[in-house]
């Protein structure tokens, strides 16, 4: 925005610039040619002077020796010619009175008149400043003096005084453009450039971020109001949606602590009941990170550990033991692909992980769903890939947000919640969710978490 109000502003003022200098370049050239012609005219007024006797004496060779030293003198050219236009006296030889010039200056001269002006002196022109004066005795013209004026000193003087212009130009439009384009362009666009920031204090999760719509311009004041308005919004459903996943671990705590005492009382007298055990305990464990997630919008730092670093892919081939019979069971084709042993945080729930990846690959993908824990630089990356439909570019940016869900999806069971669990559970340990289409079709998630360096295979 603000280069383009410069593009627009700044043009503006070339062209004012430009609209004023052209009458002080014409000042320039004329204001030389006018005193180039005047310094000139006295000469002609005395040469004219000094003929008056000699036309009507006939001797003239006084007027040619005068018209000789002054020709050296000042390097003019100087003729006199007589009422006939016949050359009379001449610093040089070779005139012709019938050039263009030369005929119009004689044609107002011999007839009375003064010539006009000559045109200004502009650089790119060339030729002599023709300046003719009448021969007059008692109010009868008896010929003219005329001076073949070169203009070449004149010129370079107009030249300078131009680039002179030119320079002062080009200054002044910096100065106008640094002192009074830019901070005008800054005031215009202060309120947007307020706006834009209070808009990434709003994508950082800042959701009580407000512009203020004081003094502003109509426009302007209302745009700040529907920004306010959609952050308030914003901010209220982000309130609800804590406020629903705190009060739903909240609830969820006593039946599960109930639930793990009867079972603890049973487990004694079946072992049935110690695998229904452990999964109240990762039901627990669940609850727990919904509260972690409700409570902040930023995934806090690794939890200091003293224990061994977790093989994932071992911790992997534990968990898929199960979810092949599950897979098995609806039909499904579960294929495990490459398990490349590495290191990784203990604080790593890789139950939960691969569950809701198996799941939501069995639930919105298509067999065959393809596991792997491979290498990858400083990374091991957890993979899972099914053969379904696959996301688009719009909806693979938004894979992890909570409650969101794919337009293809929506009419399916489920919270919306479950990627956004993983990418909560990946931060946590400094790791990262990649979702993107394979080559061949379908989706590709994966959980790429940092691999602990002193992990030995």
């Amino acid at each position: 925005m603000r280069r383009r109000l410069l593009q627009s502003l700044v043009p503006m003022v070339v062209v004012l610039a430009i609209i004023a200098a052209v009458p002080l370049a014409n000042y320039i050239a004329t204001g030389q040619s006018r005193t180039l012609f005047l310094s000139r005219s006295n000469d002609a007024d005395w040469f004219a002077t000094m003929a008056e006797s000699p036309l009507q004496s006939g001797d003239i060779a006084t007027l040619r020796e005068l018209a000789v030293r002054y020709h050296e003198l000042y390097a003019t050219p100087v003729f006199v010619v007589d009422v006939d236009r016949r050359v009379i006296a001449t610093s040089r030889s070779g005139v012709d009175v019938k050039e263009p010039d030369l005929k119009v200056a004689l044609d107002s001269t011999l007839a009375g008149r003064l010539p006009a002006e000559p045109a200004a002196l502009w650089p790119w022109r060339s030729g002599e400043m023709v300046v003719a004066r009448p021969v007059v005795n008692n109010g009868r013209v008896l010929g003219a003096a005329v001076l073949r004026v070169p203009t070449e000193k004149a010129r370079d003087q107009v030249e300078r005084g131009l680039l002179l212009l030119l320079g002062g130009l080009l200054i002044s439009i910096g100065a106008v453009v640094v002192g009074i384009v830019r901070p005008v362009t800054r005031w215009v666009l202060r309120p947007l450039n307020d706006l834009d920031n209070a808009t990434h204090q709003v994508t950082r999760g800042a959701l009580d971020t407000r512009v203020s719509t004081d003094g502003r311009a109509p426009e302007l004041r209302r745009l700040g109001d529907s920004f306010n308005s959609m952050a308030l919004s914003l901010h209220q459903a982000r309130q609800r949606e804590r406020e629903f996943v705190a009060d739903a671990s909240h609830q969820l705590r006593t039946p599960l602590t109930s639930a793990r005492i009867h079972i603890e009382g049973l487990s004694r007298l079946s072992p049935t009941a110690r695998f229904a055990l452990s999964d109240i305990d990762r039901l627990g464990r669940i609850v727990q990170r919904l509260s972690r997630l409700a409570g902040s919008d930023r995934p806090g730092d690794i939890e200091s550990s003293n224990e061994a670093p977790l093989d994932l892919a071992q911790a992997v081939k534990e968990r898929l033991v199960g979810w092949k019979a599950v897979y098995a069971a609806d039909d499904l084709e579960l294929v495990i692909g490459e398990m490349v042993p590495g290191g990784v945080a203990p604080e790593l729930e890789v139950d939960d992980i691969l569950d809701v990846l198996l799941d939501n690959a069995s639930k919105y993908g298509a067999p065959p769903v393809e596991v792997s824990v491979v290498r990858d630089g400083t990374e091991v990356v957890l993979s899972v890939r099914d053969h379904g439909l696959g996301l688009g570019s719009r909806d693979l940016k938004k894979v992890g947000e909570r409650f969101w869900r794919s337009a293809h999806h929506r009419e399916m069971p489920g919270t919306g919640l479950g990627l956004a669990i993983v990418r909560s559970e990946a931060a946590r340990v400094g790791g990262r969710v990649v979702a993107r289409p394979p080559v061949g079709g379908g989706l590709v998630i994966e959980v790429r978490v940092p691999l602990i360096d002193d992990y030995e295979d």
